[in-house]
């Protein structure tokens, strides 16, 4: 199969994987980027299984990436949150994206998946999310296959159970967003007390970039607060649509056809036990690119 057919079928697989483990859709695509210029340079008698071998670059950048000084974190303005993903535009435009980012990991699993190693990440990735055998795993990242099993019942038992992703399960989380979008846009307050408890908490990534608590509010009342405090500073005729983001239901904030903040949440039965906020404009811009 020529190169260039073979880059339009594996780039969704490669992009997603990356994503996946830096958390951002940015740096995932210069890796991936850089890993196909890479491989155009090399003989095609060289590489026995492309898939494979992409799959292992692409593994190998993502851990010098994370490696990386430029990395760093604890330079990060207030709370890091992972860029968000309209997974509503992938899957209704791109058959092939559609069946890689179906699975895609909520903000709350990227998040956890961020204090795994990096080769922690990969194989639970690889096994849990994109269905690779061991032995296939084994070959990317270099370890045996049965390290590569201990290594993914390691990664599991720090991530947990993924959310359950049935139509009747994404359909009650759809409306706890949407009353949620509707508590914001009329001042609900009764509304968004019954939706958020004494332990919700709220993050919000602004990056530094523009206002934003820097620390996570922790409880109902603190939250409500905020919120009636900075709605003020929203842009006049702004509007707040439910979509799905990251595969679950998430709100996004528009002006025109410009999202400039997107709010995903960890749901718990009736209510919101965590609010993501993303106003970092960097963390947006690939957001508003597929619109």
């Amino acid at each position: 199969m020529e190169r260039g057919k073979l880059y339009n079928e594996l780039k969704p697989l490669l992009l997603s994987l990356a994503y996946h483990t830096l958390g951002s859709i940015s740096e995932a695509e210069d890796i991936v980027h850089d890993v196909f210029l890479s491989w155009e340079e090399k003989p095609p008698q060289q590489v026995r299984d492309v898939k494979a071998y992409l799959c292992k670059m692409v593994h190998n950048r993502s851990v010098d990436y994370i490696r990386s000084p430029r990395r760093n974190r604890e330079t990060y303005v207030g709370p890091w949150l992972p860029e968000p993903i309209d997974t509503t535009y992938i899957q209704g435009n791109d058959p092939m994206e559609s069946v890689v980012w179906k699975e895609t990991l909520s903000t709350a699993g990227l998040l956890l998946l961020q204090q795994l190693s990096a080769t922690e990440r990969i194989v639970f990735l690889l096994h849990e999310v994109f269905h690779y055998r061991f032995d296939e795993i084994a070959e990317i990242v270099d370890k045996s296959t049965v390290n590569c099993r201990q290594i993914f019942r390691r990664a599991k038992k720090s991530i947990g159970q993924l959310p359950e992703r049935s139509p009747e399960v994404k359909e009650k989380k759809t409306a706890l967003a949407e009353r949620f979008a509707e508590a914001l846009m009329t001042g609900n307050i009764e509304l968004l007390v019954e939706l958020l408890s004494s332990e919700t908490v709220l993050y919000q990534d602004g990056g530094g970039k523009v206002k934003a608590a820097l620390r996570p509010i922790i409880g109902s009342d603190r939250i409500i607060r905020f919120f009636i405090g900075v709605a003020p500073e929203f842009p006049p005729g702004y509007r707040c649509e439910t979509c799905e983001i990251n595969g679950m239901p998430g709100i996004r904030f528009v002006i025109g056809e410009m999202t400039f903040a997107v709010i995903t949440f960890q749901y718990l039965q009736d209510q919101l036990s965590n609010v993501y906020v993303v106003m970092n404009p960097d963390k947006l811009s690939h957001f508003n690119r597929m619109k």
